[in-house]
């Protein structure tokens, strides 16, 4: 853990070893003794913290002391467990960050749609017929992403609880595209969706409501991360062993400091958290029901500008 050999470290002092970046919880070593530190045989002292290392990247430890004394009471060593709680702090994170986004992501739909709906109850007001509409689109359209996001949360809740179930069947993936595309050629005005496969495309064996789920949560992001229209692609490559499918758009594409981390759960980079709504667990499912499949999935940079995502599928 601390990044050198046994030997190296053996006969180290103990404030050459265990020196801290910063302490989250209790008091170090030398400050407990200091301050009279074991007062009982029983007297534990716990700190956690980042531990400094030599290769400069900080640990995140738990260390336990207990006292070893002699049969009439003298100290005669300490005996230190050290933890290596990275794994916690991540999880303790992933909550905070779980939290926030969700209580946000949930509590903006539901306000719109209380909202509206005592807008239209008034009774001192008579809306005419195209007010009426708009109102009961926009309660339908979050009303729909309610869905969508409890949908989203039970599929993120069962691939901890032991993965996704899929139903496997013969898929035509060019004619699929192409009922995809339609129905969100509905959607918008500004995009032109092109579907591109070659007609030698194999049939492949998969879960239809599964990649339907994959392919709808990347044409959406196409849609919403080119804001100013243009075309988008979905086009397909064969393999030996593989096909490949990929979706683009004409929008200012993926930073390069967000490509490792977009499929992370919770995930959203700073200039799509400012500029559109989610809660990062689109891509995340997307990448794990590929995974389920055989596949895996990928950025595919582009210098020419614009998002490119792909994903394989087995043969």
């Amino acid at each position: 853990m601390w990044g050198a050999k046994v030997d190296d470290i053996q006969g180290m002092s103990h404030e050459d070893v265990i020196r801290w970046a910063k302490i989250d919880q209790g008091i170090p070593l030398e400050e407990a003794e200091a301050g009279g530190w074991p007062l009982t045989a029983r007297a534990t002292l716990y700190v956690e913290g980042d531990l400094i290392r030599p290769s400069g990247v900080p640990l995140a430890v738990g260390i336990t002391y207990a006292p070893l004394l002699s049969d009439d009471g003298n100290l005669l060593n300490i005996i230190a467990s050290v933890r290596d709680i990275t794994h916690f702090r991540e999880a303790e994170e992933l909550k905070s960050i779980f939290i926030s986004v969700i209580s946000h992501e949930l509590k903006t739909p539901v306000a719109l749609i209380k909202g509206y709906v005592g807008t239209l109850r008034r009774d001192d007001a008579n809306w005419d017929r195209e007010i009426i509409q708009d109102s009961l689109e926009v309660i339908e359209e979050e009303a729909d992403r309610l869905t969508e996001l409890i949908e989203n949360l039970l599929d993120a809740s069962r691939l901890q609880a032991g993965g996704l179930s899929l139903n496997r069947s013969d898929l035509a993936f060019g004619k699929f595209a192409e009922r995809l595309a339609e129905k969100y050629r509905t959607q918008t005005d500004q995009h032109t969706i092109i579907i591109d496969f070659p007609s030698e495309f194999p049939i492949v064996v998969a879960d239809e409501g599964r990649l339907e789920q994959v392919l709808s949560n990347l044409l959406s992001n196409a849609i919403k991360y080119s804001p100013d229209g243009g075309e988008i692609r979905i086009g397909g490559q064969v393999r030996p062993e593989q096909v490949i499918i990929c979706v683009q758009d004409q929008g200012p594409g993926i930073a390069p400091g967000d490509i490792p981390h977009i499929f992370d759960r919770f995930y959203r980079a700073d200039s799509a958290s400012r500029t559109t709504k989610g809660a990062g667990l689109g891509l995340y499912l997307t990448r794990a029901i590929v995974e389920a499949h055989g596949g895996r999935i990928w950025v595919d940079p582009r210098p020419e500008g614009g998002g490119r995502i792909c994903f394989s599928l087995p043969r």
